[in-house]
């Protein structure tokens, strides 16, 4: 009897949800590699990858001394470069025209300019290490000023990106229409991942959970549109929500329900959720709640309909719960730099 891992590889293609070199050998191949400042804190207490630290903060040093990075705090720049090395390990054991995704800064996420300039950074620092732009996308959270940033880093910089922290399907819409090549709606919210006791195991997602909900619409808006951009289902915490994303374009998914479904045998358990996953994300699935055919989501100002989606105030209190995580990381991950860089003195 194959295993649910071998049997979901034949309807959607797999991205790992880590940056560990080991664990891609070990459940591979892969397409894309994610990344984000809780991911990166968490690989870099691995006994493994603690050596980047002290690298990055020395290569940090010397990017500063010698001008070849300007304008960047010595702690942001060794934190980047921490994301790189890690990216820079895991990229060999990718599919040939994977990405390594890599996240701008949750603190940056209302201001445009800022979120521009840092995804040029992470993308220079991948180039400077030998990989190329075209195998490198910048994950941006999707606020009306990130939605933007993406914009102008496709158009006028010919950088890819990822909209992430997505929980309304109009923030996947709008950042299709600009050009971005993965959207990357959230099954779950964020505090599923930090809060013990908080995530709820649901025996049918695809009706339970709002956050599949919203993923699947997703799926179906962008196949009847045809826009070009690709989906990542993503913040899965059972094998049920995998398999509830049978059928779409793409999931990452985290070490634990690798391990778990490379265990775990097929049964008609399971046949039953895959079978009606792959009707749900069909474009010719038709929901009452579709958004209209005709609904588009401008971002120049007035920018009324996105401004409207992302003021709902469960959408709001999603987003602002994800950017407090990804935030608590990013501070973390600032505060060991700097504290590596002191003991280099």
């Amino acid at each position: 009897m194959p295993t649910l891992l071998e049997l979901y590889r034949k309807d959607t293609q797999l991205d790992i949800d880590a940056n560990d070199s080991e664990i891609a050998i070990r459940h591979g191949p892969f397409g894309n590699m994610t990344g984000n400042q809780a991911i990166v804190l968490n690989e870099l207490k691995k006994p493994n990858h603690m050596k980047y630290i002290k690298e990055a903060a020395m290569q940090a040093q010397e990017d500063i001394k010698d001008g070849t990075e300007k304008d960047v705090d010595v702690r942001q720049l060794a934190v980047d470069w921490m994301g790189v090395k890690l990216g820079l390990g895991v990229l060999p054991h990718l599919d040939v025209k994977g990405y390594v995704l890599v996240q701008t800064n949750p603190s940056l996420v209302h201001s445009t300019p800022e979120t521009v300039v840092h995804a040029q950074r992470l993308v220079r620092l991948f180039t400077r290490s030998g990989i190329a732009q075209s195998r490198v996308c910048i994950k941006v959270p999707s606020t009306l000023a990130g939605l933007r940033a993406m914009e102008i880093l496709g158009k006028e910089h010919g950088i890819k990106t990822l909209a992430t922290v997505v929980f309304c399907v109009e923030q996947s819409l709008a950042a299709a229409e600009v050009g971005v090549i993965f959207t990357s709606p959230y099954v779950n919210p964020l505090y599923n991942h930090f809060q013990p006791g908080r995530h709820v195991r649901a025996e049918n997602p695809l009706r339970d959970l709002k956050g599949m909900k919203v993923t699947m619409e997703v799926q179906r808006q962008l196949r009847r549109r045809k826009l070009g951009t690709q989906l990542i289902g993503a913040s899965l915490l059972s094998m049920e929500e995998v398999v509830s994303l049978s059928g779409v374009d793409r999931v990452t998914m985290p070490p634990a329900m690798l391990d778990a479904m490379e265990k775990q045998e097929d049964n008609a358990y399971f046949q039953a959720i895959r079978a009606e996953s792959i009707s749900a994300c069909s474009p010719d699935y038709h929901s009452p709640e579709d958004i209209a055919p005709d609904m588009h989501y401008p971002l120049a100002e007035p920018a009324t309909n996105i401004k409207k989606a992302l003021a709902r105030s469960e959408t709001d209190e999603l987003i602002k719960d994800a950017l407090f995580w990804f935030s608590n990381a990013e501070k973390e991950l600032f505060e060991l730099a700097e504290k590596t860089l002191n003991e280099l003195k």
